[in-house]
């Protein structure tokens, strides 16, 4: 459904219109800046965008399970896990929630072995993609529906998930553009 056309296509807009600025901001980018930090509680550009692609990509798998309603959506795996990422890029097991960097502390953050730019933006921009086409499965008599959520036992709705995706992509990728600035690049935002 398009932007304009349903409650749901206007808020899937909104993730990809985030999704695209993770695209942008890093499109540029030096593979030493990518993989800069100020050092302190700032984790790298690289950071940043896998986690925000783990989240995305865990996101996509676990989307039927939230609900007994949302079960009619077609079961969903990782890209994380039939790419086999975390061993390819010598990451297994690492700490954090499913191996996506939540909880993790600011030496832990920084000491995480990430691989280059060219291979976070392709997994990035496959786990973003498949999110959105997870949010295409929804329909707008569903967004108030209950469902479980990441963290805790408090019920969310389906437009928890659409306000959860958004703010947690948007905050990362304000991180993002910071760092940039840091570096003394112009962000998307400054464009």
């Amino acid at each position: 459904m398009p932007w304009g056309e349903s409650i749901t296509g206007t808020l899937i807009g909104d993730v990809e219109w985030v999704n695209e600025g993770f695209v942008d901001a890093v499109d540029d980018l030096a593979e030493a800046d990518f993989h800069w930090s100020p050092g302190g509680s700032a984790p790298s550009i690289a950071f940043h965008l896998w986690h925000t692609a783990r989240w995305a990509d865990r996101f996509q798998a676990r989307l039927p399970t939230f609900s007994e309603g949302l079960r009619r959506i077609e079961p969903r795996t990782q890209i994380w896990d039939e790419e086999r990422l975390a061993e390819a890029w010598g990451m297994s097991g690492i700490p954090g929630a499913d191996e996506g960097g939540w909880g993790l502390n600011d030496d832990a953050s920084a000491a995480l072995p990430l691989p280059g730019r060219a291979e976070i933006l392709a997994y990035a921009v496959s786990a973003f993609a498949a999110a959105v086409e997870a949010f295409s499965s929804l329909r707008d008599d569903e967004l108030l529906a209950r469902t479980g959520n990441f963290y805790d036992d408090d019920p969310w709705t389906v437009l928890d998930h659409f306000g959860w995706y958004t703010g947690h992509s948007s905050r990362h990728l304000g991180m993002i553009e910071a760092l940039k600035g840091l570096l003394g690049m112009r962000g998307t935002v400054t464009s």
